[in-house]
């Protein structure tokens, strides 16, 4: 196994696979779990049992389930079957479930970034899959932990279409926002099905020119970018940069820039421009790393670690542990600066536009707006809104998302028609809704989830039985309607 090199600072002057979670119908084979009538004499069981060649192993006796063994192997098209009997209430495999947001890669216990964000609750809702971000930098390379997608991109700086990394800045920044998780290699990322465009804009020694990131920014904007991350900074401001990031917000891209590493209570450019959301560097207490510029126009503040301190005890200084270009090829290598800071956020911007929330404004909204406030009351100056919390961020789309629609079907024209012990039960809706029928005393529901505005269902029954039933209709958001009640006599 790949061992964890020693520390590697990176505070440079310029600022500083599949889906996660994938859902498997399995389930325990030869096994299903029924619920029988209780007729008060165990009969209906028994005479269940035998019909369809089923042995109890264990019975639930609170809630009247039985776990039952058999030896067809198409436990789902059995179970089906037995549901259509009239004694069983429900019939269904034993299914298998897994723990949720749980990944495999060995040194994800070393990134506390992603637990203080809570990235891992995030991915059980959205990983970024969709969402193409470029990272502005001094290129990317991909090593053995690699990416879900790198894509081709280009060298600015240099002028060819070789994007590749010679010092590590860029790899990590991308790492942290989408290196391949669960993939039992390294490290995680925060938006790891997200894909990568590599745009080189600083040359080998860390440094870049204004139209290197200016060609950057529109190339990247030009080339299908949902957020365009940039670890980079001055203290100046440029014309020509501000064009381009007009360029790439009226294409509706997202714009994430470092504050800087200078102590200062300024923040650098283009971080400091109104398009941009800026990012500070914060610890692993909580608090925002001393290194990390200040000022009017910050935004946030997430993960940029430092190194000085070990809050978690974890033997190794606070910094963001990413794979990348170390001294003796690819290692893992703990960076602190604004520059690791700022790609959580983009990462973060990547799971959102996953999600849907495509409109910048709309992003830099839910993110600041759902930060944790560990600085003054409100906005200031030092943290801006606060500390990204992705998890919080996720669980406002999702509210936000909500269907606002209340009202269930109206149920109309309900009429019986009977033939014998057969009957057969009609009724329309004023919008499209499921087909369904519970009978009283019974638990269960029978029908369709099918949507439509005109419904049939058909019974057979005993002889000189009756039955109360009532209606249900659930419309496409799921708002359901109950009908009065309804009697049938055989």
């Amino acid at each position: 196994m790949t061992q964890l090199l020693p520390v590697l600072l990176a505070c440079f002057t310029t600022a500083e696979h599949d889906a996660v979670l994938t859902d498997h119908a399995t389930y325990v084979e030869r096994e299903v779990l029924v619920s029988i009538v209780d007729l008060g004499d165990g009969v209906a069981r028994m005479d269940v049992e035998e019909q369809f060649g089923l042995q109890e192993v264990d019975h639930i006796g609170p809630i009247g389930v039985s776990l039952l063994t058999v030896d067809d192997e198409d436990i789902a098209a059995l179970a089906a079957d037995i549901e259509q009997d009239w004694r069983v209430e429900f019939a269904e495999p034993n299914y298998l479930y897994t723990q949720m947001a749980t990944v495999n890669d060995p040194y994800v216990s070393y990134q506390w970034g992603l637990s203080w964000i809570g990235a891992q609750e995030a991915w059980d809702t959205a990983d970024g899959t969709g969402a193409v971000v470029a990272v502005l930098d001094t290129g990317v390379s991909e090593g053995r932990d690699g990416f879900n997608q790198l894509l081709d991109g280009y060298d600015f700086y240099y002028g060819d279409a070789d994007p590749s990394d010679q010092v590590g800045h860029g790899t990590h920044v991308a790492g942290t926002i989408a290196q391949a998780t669960n993939n039992g290699v390294g490290v995680a990322g925060v938006a790891p099905g997200a894909a990568i465009l590599p745009v080189k804009v600083l040359s080998d020694q860390g440094y870049g020119s204004t139209s290197a990131i200016a060609n950057g920014i529109v190339y990247a904007t030009d080339n299908g970018a949902d957020v365009i991350n940039m670890s980079l900074g001055g203290a100046y401001y440029s014309s020509t940069q501000h064009q381009a990031v007009r360029y790439a917000d009226s294409k509706g891209v997202v714009l994430i820039g470092a504050t800087g590493n200078e102590f200062a209570s300024r923040v650098g450019y283009p971080a400091a421009l109104d398009e941009v959301i800026a990012v500070g560097a914060g610890r692993a207490d909580g608090s925002r790393a001393p290194y990390s510029n200040t000022g009017t126009g910050i935004d946030l503040i997430a993960p940029g670690g430092d190194m000085s301190k070990d809050s978690n005890d974890d033997g190794y200084g606070d910094g963001i542990l990413q794979e990348t270009l170390g001294w003796n090829g690819f290692s893992y290598e703990f960076y602190e600066g604004t520059s690791m800071a700022a790609p959580h956020v983009a990462g973060a911007a990547a799971v959102l536009i996953s999600m849907g929330v495509e409109d910048p404004d709309e992003v830099r909204e839910v993110l600041t707006s759902t930060a944790r406030d560990v600085g003054s009351k409100g906005y200031d100056t030092s943290t801006g809104w606060g500390y990204l919390d992705l998890e919080a961020a996720v669980a406002e789309v999702q509210v936000d998302t909500t269907p606002t629609d209340t009202t269930g079907p109206s149920i109309s024209n309900v009429s019986v028609t009977k033939n014998g012990t057969s009957f057969n039960v009609t009724w329309s809706t004023d919008e499209p809704g499921t087909s369904q029928i519970q009978f009283n005393g019974w638990e269960r529901i029978y029908g369709s989830t099918d949507l439509t505005t005109s419904h049939s269902l058909a019974f057979n029954g005993g002889s000189g039985a009756t039955y109360g039933f009532t209606v249900i209709s659930v419309d496409a958001a799921g708002n359901e309607t109950r009908s009065s009640g309804h009697t049938v006599s055989l």
